[in-house]
């Protein structure tokens, strides 16, 4: 009697525990909970673990008939009565994030095509769902396993060892080719070596990897071959990478990079190759792909959220003056007032805002320069890109070291080119008052110089120019003959040239004449004033009289409508027509205007040449 009087009392102390352990535990955790609070009685004495056993079972039932009772209402529990089934036990509900509704209901793919690189084929689908604020750019490619993933480090450190390369090839873009194919022959032996049951394809395609991961930038060679890309931001490693597409505007990838240090290596491997650097402490670069790309870097913690950067894709095949005018971008009329201007040598000014395609016009006006000429080219950043057959040569300046020494200025190559007898002198982009300088200075000196400047309209560029920072006199800016302004309409997602204004000289101040302007409502370039100064200039040295002026217009607008016709717009074959034409005018006058085909005006190369294109 007295045992069983002193397991009564043990038990009534274990009650508050178990009520309170029960009532602190998460759902679908009570059978944990409770076995951890019975284990705690000393081992050996079962009759004691036993009576507990059944008091906190009986508990735990009557709790859970109570919960049943208070949550499951009768009109749901009456079909289970009546049919004598057991209700189930709901379980824990499953973040929104994982749920994967309906594809249908969810997604809607807007396009969908694959891009190449380097043998790593991937496939690009742009699709709009209901939880994202923008279209999500989904980038699929081979997985690889995390056995090969350990395999292909393997061989990325023998080829390390395999593979030699020298100063000179480490550092000179023009020998990246050479050296990814070299890396990918060497890695192909090796695959053959290690993995021998692989098909030729599984090896191409993993030396590809190889590639990306020791002499490119990763995930991000695939998007640089995506010829719908103008724009590809990395912003941090903690969130994905952004791309401009052309046709859907800014778009949220499903690509993240690993780490702020590979966004790092990223950034001084693409410095390197240009003679750049990126330090803490010189933590901004601006510098280019081997492919002319544009690319701008930051460091932590200039930016705040981590590394940065961000890479200005050019077009790999090069616009002409044909696209712009199947674009509608301008009119074949100003096409052929701005060739006009480019071959009597006047001096010209590309404004627009940011991504309006203001060095894209640029690249599209020089080809009108004559091929025997000397082109000479000046930038902070390259970013001109001419064609092959141009006599061109690109120079790019150079910041000083961590020891301020090795600084190259714009201005002393500006002097330097002097001596190299340039026909023509391209500055780039005007953005601060040294650039501002060079130009003029190069002007002054009695060459034809071409530049890209920031500004909406033309007076603003007018108004920018003589005012402070810039502060150029009102004398010197009367060098300048024409200003073209480009612009980018985000909604409509078209771009437009909408003003062309020349700058006419007086004794007491300049006067802007807007000659073409944009209509918006129509879509149209529309003859706003009469061409007063270009003409005067022409006439000058030439001896062009208004006629004959109206009537070189009319020439080469027929001209350049038969290029369009004739879809003669590769960046050879327009530079082909415009050789011919400097070379013998009246006899391509003659041919266009009687329709005559493209065999006839450009011969047989050429014209094997554009139906390849075509097909």
């Amino acid at each position: 009697m007295a045992k069983e009087k002193k397991l009564k009392t043990t038990v009534k102390k274990q009650k508050p525990a178990t009520k309170n352990h029960e009532t602190s535990m998460r759902p679908g955790t009570k059978g944990r909970g409770l076995t951890g609070s019975v284990s705690r009685y000393p081992a050996g004495n079962s009759a004691l673990k036993g009576k507990v056993s059944k008091v906190v079972n009986s508990k735990k039932n009557a709790v859970t008939q109570k919960t049943k009772k208070k949550i499951i209402p009768k009109k749901a529990t009456s079909h289970i009565r009546k049919n004598n089934k057991v209700p189930v036990k709901a379980k824990r509900p499953v973040p929104a994030s994982k749920i994967t509704p309906a594809k249908d209901s969810v997604e809607k793919v807007l396009e969908s095509y694959t891009v190449c690189a380097d043998h790593v084929e991937a496939l690009v689908t742009i699709v709009r769902t209901e939880k994202d604020y923008v279209p999500i750019y989904q980038l699929k490619h081979p997985e690889v396993t995390i056995g090969t993933r350990v395999l292909l480090n393997t061989l990325r450190e023998e080829l390390i060892t395999i593979v030699h390369l020298s100063t000179t090839e480490f550092v000179d873009p023009g020998a990246l080719k050479k050296v990814k194919a070299r890396f990918f022959d060497k890695a192909i032996q090796l695959m053959e070596r290690y993995m021998p049951d692989s098909s030729g394809k599984q090896r191409t395609v993993l030396a590809g990897y190889l590639i990306h991961e020791m002499v490119g930038l990763g995930d991000i060679e695939l998007l640089l071959e995506d010829p719908y890309l103008e724009e590809i931001v990395v912003n941090s490693h903690k969130e994905p990478i952004w791309v401009y597409h052309k046709r859907y505007g800014w778009l949220k990838t499903d690509v993240m990079l690993p780490s702020e240090e590979v966004i790092y290596n990223y950034s001084s491997s693409v410095g390197r190759h240009v003679g750049r650097q990126i330090t803490n402490l010189a933590p901004l670069m601006d510098a280019h792909l081997t492919t002319g790309d544009r690319v701008n870097a930051t460091l932590f913690p200039i930016s705040t959220d981590g590394n940065t950067l961000t890479i200005r894709k050019f077009s790999r095949s090069p616009w002409t003056i044909i696209h712009f005018l199947e674009a509608n971008t301008l009119s074949p009329e100003t096409a052929a007032i701005l060739w006009l201007a480019m071959q009597y040598e006047l001096n010209i000014l590309v404004a627009g805002g940011t991504a309006s395609g203001k060095t894209s016009m640029l690249n599209v006006l020089l080809p009108f320069i004559p091929p025997n000429q000397r082109i000479i080219s000046i930038e902070d950043t390259r970013e001109i890109n001419l064609p092959e057959y141009l006599h061109w040569v690109p120079f790019s300046s150079r910041g000083a070291n961590p020891e301020g020494k090795g600084e190259v200025t714009m201005l002393d190559l500006l002097v330097n080119s002097l001596r190299m007898r340039p026909d023509r002198i391209i500055i780039g982009e005007i953005r601060r008052t040294r650039e501002a300088e060079v130009m003029f200075e190069a002007i002054r000196t009695g060459h034809s110089a071409y530049a890209t400047f920031h500004a909406d309209n033309a007076e603003q560029v007018y108004k920018r120019l003589i005012n402070p920072p810039m502060n150029l006199p009102e004398s010197v800016l009367g060098a300048l003959h024409l200003i073209v302004v480009q612009y980018r309409h985000r909604r409509r997602g078209i771009r437009r040239t909408t003003e062309i204004a020349e700058i006419i000289s007086l004794e007491e101040a300049n006067r802007l004449n807007i000659i073409y302007r944009w209509n918006p409502r129509t879509d149209k370039m529309e003859k706003n004033s009469k061409i007063i100064r270009m003409m005067n200039e022409i006439n000058m040295y030439t001896g062009m009289t208004e006629t004959d002026f109206e009537e070189d217009i009319q020439n080469k607008i027929a001209v350049l409508n038969w290029m369009r016709k004739n879809k003669v717009k590769t960046i050879e074959s327009v530079g082909k027509v415009f050789a011919e034409y400097y070379k013998n005018e009246k006899r391509i006058i003659t041919l266009v205007k009687k329709n005559a085909s493209v065999m006839e005006v450009l011969g047989s190369a050429f014209s094997d040449e554009l139906l390849k294109k075509s097909a």
